[in-house]
């Protein structure tokens, strides 16, 4: 039986993103988003996403968000290996700006029917400019529930993580216009990247991370 790797998307994102992509002898199985209950906490959430890996000392992927939920659940069902994609491994690679939103509150009020709207400028920052790729993007978030944007997005600026997982592949593009490749450490980068990887550079991620996992 192949080896199963549990995959955690992004904000917003799920399997469609990593549709391009071949895993060979591992069998990608994609993490489900939950609705967010009233105030929950990242690790509340972490809690409760985690019994969806049904295997002991795990293979994880985690992109964007995904990324900081797969260390969040890492805290009490360690890993075997973990591949972060455009994601950040602690609050200090977090842009400042996020940082400063979150203790303004300003996710908790901000009109999220913006961010479900794709456009030019999502599509520039994004990282994607092939026609299929835009269609995946505004496909994902017109299935996206406000209410998780709504909370994700809030969780991302409130990060407060210091604690760096073992046995870890950071994966950042160099071009990244959300997660800033200057705020990132250890990386390996993928030269003029943006931040949706396993559409725009899928060979160069496919290697790395089968390289690793095996």
């Amino acid at each position: 039986m192949p080896q199963k790797i549990f995959i955690f998307s992004g904000l917003g994102a799920d399997h469609r993103i990593f549709h391009k992509m071949n895993f060979h002898e591992f069998e990608p199985v994609f993490i489900h988003w939950l609705e967010p209950m009233k105030n929950e906490t990242i690790q509340d959430y972490a809690l409760r996403i985690s019994q969806q890996i049904t295997e002991p000392n795990p293979l994880v992927i985690g992109i964007s968000f995904g990324g900081m939920m797969a260390i969040e659940v890492s805290k009490f069902l360690p890993f075997q290996k973990l591949v972060l994609i455009a994601s950040a491994k602690s609050k200090q690679e977090i842009p400042l700006f996020y940082r400063v939103l979150g203790k303004l509150k300003v996710p908790l009020f901000f009109p999220m029917e913006w961010l479900k709207k794709s456009n030019r400028l999502s599509y520039f920052v994004f990282g994607v400019s092939a026609q299929e790729d835009r269609k995946i993007l505004d496909d994902i978030y017109n299935d996206t529930s406000p209410t998780y944007l709504r909370w994700a997005l809030n969780a991302v600026c409130t990060w407060q993580n210091e604690t760096i997982t073992q046995n870890l592949l950071h994966i950042h593009g160099t071009n990244d216009r959300i997660l800033y490749f200057s705020n990132i450490k250890n990386a390996v980068p993928i030269p003029n990247g943006g931040h949706l990887l396993p559409l725009t550079e899928t060979q160069k991620l496919e290697e790395l991370i089968l390289n690793f996992l095996r």
